[in-house]
């Protein structure tokens, strides 16, 4: 009897990680940004110097304002991972190491992607990432992040 519940009980887990027909190759995240801010795609390399607060204005000279999710947030681990190229241990070292050397704070941190969404498209100049179903007329798609790769919108 215990071998049967083991048994079951792998079959389900193998079961519930393959991937959802019709699902394979969709975004995992959205890079979104205030309608305001006039560049239409970004490279991994312009996020980067975003997020990690080395690039402080857009083409334009408006100030950029980036925010993340909360270091727990598993959009935020792939977005860490996909776009700075950080898993969650590297990402919260490089913020310290950064402080410690007296350079910029990270960005602030919105508590949930629906709130995200809102003040991206409040605040002139922001920048942030999102699941793909939270999109809305409110704000415009800078890149996307497709099973870990990030592609243009």
């Amino acid at each position: 009897m215990r071998n049967l519940l083991w048994c079951t009980a792998v079959v389900a887990i193998a079961w519930l990680s393959l991937p959802l027909p019709g699902r394979a190759g969709t975004s995992a995240l959205v890079v979104i940004a205030n309608k305001a801010v006039l560049s239409s795609a970004l490279s991994r390399d312009e996020l980067r110097g975003i997020f990690q607060t080395r690039k402080n204005t857009w083409p334009d000279g408006m100030p950029v304002r980036p925010f993340n999710l909360p270091e727990a947030n598993l959009l935020r681990h792939n977005f860490d991972l996909a776009v700075l190229g950080l898993d969650p241990s590297r990402a919260a070292r490089y913020w310290i190491d950064r402080q410690v050397r007296g350079g910029d704070r990270p960005p602030p941190v919105v508590p949930s992607s629906a709130l995200m969404v809102r003040l991206v498209a409040k605040t002139v100049g922001a920048i942030g990432y999102v699941e793909p179903g939270l999109v809305n007329p409110s704000v415009k798609v800078l890149a996307r992040v497709v099973d870990g790769q990030l592609v243009k919108p």
